[in-house]
């Protein structure tokens, strides 16, 4: 596990507070939880975690603090961690949208060095019992730069991701809302709208529905007010939406005259296949906020932070 880092505070143990909690402490590092629902306590507490009974006393002296609670807390939580936070504290957190949370940072705990993050590991199950410490393995991790960064938190954070088997991604704020509103947000409106027309074609239609209809619906299964946090206030949703109705309409203006969909579904296979037949190549990238960026934009993660007598080396892999 990371070497700068020797004591990390997760705030929230659902299933990635929960998850992260079992996978660092499987690294050697020291870690402690906090959750507000008595039953996670217990049940965190019960596993044989160290829980402690304030948010105050989770974060004394943690080199990393996790906020790993829903996006509406996060603001209230800042708010209460803001004054028992040692100056130059690094603070990260794995919510889907990353404005929303730069900018309660930004208000509520300017001395501390935040790095904005977003595992794309969750499955559709929630809570403690839902955690897994293998979770994050091979699982893209967005780690935000911004202009005010602290570039030695950042890495000390990827070392940290990349210790748990994930890859870290880096990009900014708006940049990631922009892609996950396509990826994460559209699939989940996608999904809801699919599980409701089922329905709505009677008992035997659902008599039928076979991989085409589970699979398609499947993230329909996840919370309702989860879902409601990774796409409420992301502009970039309503652009992806936008997209998708363009092209159902256009399939349903050809069905209606007699026409075909297959010019869509040719499109569709062909990026499908595209974007599971790529290829990658090694790369070695300096410790740069623009080169971390662009080497994100095209696709790339990191894949280990390499301290030695001669700085930090930062080894990559990107799309060819």
């Amino acid at each position: 596990m990371s070497s700068r880092l020797h004591r990390v505070a997760v705030m929230g143990l659902g299933l990635i507070g929960g998850s992260l909690m079992h996978a660092i402490r499987r690294g050697g590092l020291e870690v402690v939880g906090y959750d507000v629902d008595l039953q996670t306590v217990a049940a965190a507490s019960s596993a044989g975690f160290p829980v402690s009974p304030t948010d105050a006393a989770a974060v004394h002296g943690a080199d990393l603090v996790v906020l790993a609670m829903p996006l509406p807390q996060v603001p209230d939580a800042l708010a209460s961690l803001s004054p028992h936070l040692r100056a130059g504290t690094i603070i990260t957190d794995v919510g889907t949208l990353k404005q929303p949370v730069l900018d309660a940072a930004r208000q509520l705990v300017p001395q501390a060095r935040f790095v904005g993050g977003h595992p794309l590991a969750g499955t559709e199950e929630s809570g403690w019992g839902a955690t897994d410490p293998m979770l994050f393995r091979d699982a893209p991790w967005t780690l935000c730069i911004e202009p005010e960064t602290d570039l030695e938190a950042w890495l000390s954070v990827a070392e940290l991701v990349c210790d748990l088997g994930a890859k870290p991604v880096p990009t900014t704020a708006g940049e990631q809302d922009t892609a996950v509103a396509r990826v994460i947000g559209l699939p989940h409106v996608l999904a809801e709208a699919l599980a409701l027309i089922g329905l709505d074609g009677g008992p035997l239609g659902l008599s039928l529905a076979a991989g085409s209809y589970t699979s398609g619906s499947r993230v329909a299964r996840t919370r309702p007010d989860l879902v409601a946090t990774w796409c409420d206030g992301n502009p970039a949703l309503v652009t992806a939406l936008d997209e998708a109705i363009d092209r159902l309409s256009a399939a349903r203006a050809s069905l209606a005259s007699d026409g075909s969909v297959f010019s869509l579904a040719e499109a569709g296979h062909r990026a499908r296949m595209n974007w599971e037949r790529r290829s990658f190549e090694p790369v070695e990238l300096r410790v740069d906020r623009d080169e971390l960026c662009a080497h994100g934009r095209r696709g790339g993660w990191i894949t280990a932070v390499l301290r030695d007598d001669d700085g930090v080396r930062l080894l990559g892999m990107q799309p060819l």
